[in-house]
């Protein structure tokens, strides 16, 4: 019975994530600075013909699935985000409560996975790293380490400050060097989030499978398309992914890449 709700609110919260995904975004970017657009508002509806949805075509997972990925109205083609991200979702509760257990720690780590799991999709689809969760996701680091883990509560000030600081200094430089923006201050902010759960020690190990990461993703890029001039590529999905890989693995990658160098 428990599972059941796990994958049912789970489920839920990834239906919350696919609005944040759409939605912050267009709250971001609209012009005027008085978006008609925010998280409740307007009611889910097609992007394609702007028919609102009845609650049985909005059923996370089902409804993609009983829909055959169309609209009930327009028939339109739905995209595989919207699975794709309840399903995720799903799978992080699943694998907190795998490697955890049903226990505070896997629900702190639930919470933290589901936020970088969000960014990596808003900064994948629209190059930004929204405040509203960046910052939110540093202060409820903070605010679990005063609360359960006092002792380790400087500790997470300090790797906030930190993560930020560094990556600053990087893009600093490299605006110094080459005139360009080579991060965005959503980077840097995101960083210090991971900084304030994880710790100092957890940065540099996350710095570095970002990079090996997303040198990667370039590398691939080149091959298949050749060109990669003026061509963006964001930063944040890669923290998210780094930061995930080093909570639950618990691997030292740092000491292990100064040991195999």
């Amino acid at each position: 019975m428990m599972w059941f709700w796990v994958i049912l609110s789970s489920a839920a919260l990834g239906s919350f994530a696919n609005v944040m995904i759409y939605r912050l975004p267009l709250m971001i970017l609209t012009e005027d600075g008085e978006s008609k657009v925010n998280l409740a508002l307007p009611a889910s509806h097609c992007p394609n013909c702007l028919t609102p949805l009845k609650w049985w075509h909005n059923m996370p997972l089902l409804s993609f699935i009983l829909l055959r990925r169309r609209c009930a109205i327009c028939h339109a083609s739905i995209s595989w985000r919207y699975f794709i991200v309840e399903l995720g979702t799903i799978s992080l509760a699943v694998l907190c409560i795998w490697q955890w257990g049903w226990t505070l720690s896997a629900l702190a780590c639930f919470v933290f996975l589901f936020f970088l799991w969000t960014l990596a999709w808003v900064d994948a689809l629209s190059f930004l790293l929204p405040d509203v969760l960046t910052l939110l996701l540093l202060w409820l680091g903070l605010l679990y380490h005063a609360m359960f883990v006092p002792a380790r509560l400087g500790e997470a000030v300090f790797a906030a400050a930190f993560g930020y600081v560094l990556l600053y200094v990087v893009y600093t430089l490299h605006h110094a060097l080459t005139g360009r923006q080579g991060l965005g201050f959503g980077d840097m902010k995101l960083l210090a989030a991971i900084g304030a759960w994880l710790g100092v020690a957890a940065i540099a190990n996350v710095l570095i499978v970002a990079c090996v990461l997303a040198f990667g993703y370039v590398i691939f890029l080149k091959i298949k398309i050749k060109q990669l001039h003026g061509r963006m590529v964001p930063f944040g999905p890669f923290l998210a992914a780094a930061a995930t890989l080093v909570l639950v693995t618990e691997f030292d990658f740092g000491r292990w890449l100064v040991g195999y160098l």
